[in-house]
C-alpha cells in the first residue's frame, strides 16, 4: 500500500494519500492540459474518497471550473492546482509532482513508484509519444492503441494503475 505526503508549492496546504491509486496515468484529456496550460499530458492519481485527507490549509483551497464538469483546487496563496476532480465522482485525482520526494533539490526523476502506467485519452495527444506505456482512446481496459494512435490488435495486458 502506497503512503505519501504532499503540499502546495508555498506549503500553506498539506496532504496526505494511502492505499492504491485507482490510477496513475498521463492524461491527455483538454480538462487535464488546460489545468497545466500545456499541450504535454497531466499526470494524475486518483485516489478514491476515504484515502486521502489535509492536515492543513484546506481552508485555502479554492475550487474553480474546469473544463466540462472537470473542478480544481488551487492554493489561495500560491495558485498551486492541487487536486482535480470530475464533479460527481468518488475520487479525487493528486498531481504527483506535488508528493514529497519527487524532487529532492537536484533532480526531478521521478521515482519508480510513481511512475504512469498508462496514457488515457490518448485520441486528444498533441503529438505521439513512442514510450512502452500502455495508451488507451479514452479509459482502460478497452480501446487500446498503439504509439500513433491506431488500433491495437492484438494487444498485449496492460497493467493500467
Amino acid at each position: 500500500m502506497a503512503e505519501y505526503t504532499g503540499k502546495c508549492f508555498c506549503g500553506a496546504v498539506t496532504f496526505e494519500v494511502s492505499g492504491d491509486p485507482m490510477f496513475n496515468a498521463l492524461c491527455h484529456c483538454k480538462a487535464c492540459t488546460t489545468v497545466g496550460s500545456t499541450t504535454t499530458p497531466m499526470h494524475i492519481c486518483a485516489f478514491p474518497d476515504g484515502s486521502y485527507k489535509f492536515t492543513s490549509g484546506e481552508d485555502k483551497l479554492t475550487t474553480y471550473e474546469g473544463n466540462g464538469n472537470m473542478r480544481i483546487a488551487r492554493c489561495t496563496e500560491c495558485g498551486t492546482a492541487v487536486y482535480q476532480l470530475p464533479e460527481g465522482n468518488p475520487f479525487k485525482a493528486f498531481f504527483p509532482r506535488l508528493f514529497d520526494g519527487y524532487v529532492d533539490g537536484t533532480s526531478n526523476k521521478l521515482p519508480d513508484a510513481l511512475k504512469p502506467k498508462a496514457h488515457l485519452n490518448y485520441e486528444n495527444r498533441a503529438w505521439d509519444w513512442n514510450d512502452d506505456i500502455p495508451k488507451f482512446k479514452s479509459f482502460p481496459p478497452n480501446d487500446m492503441l498503439n504509439n500513433d494512435g491506431s488500433p491495437c490488435i492484438p494487444c498485449p495486458p496492460a497493467d493500467d494503475k
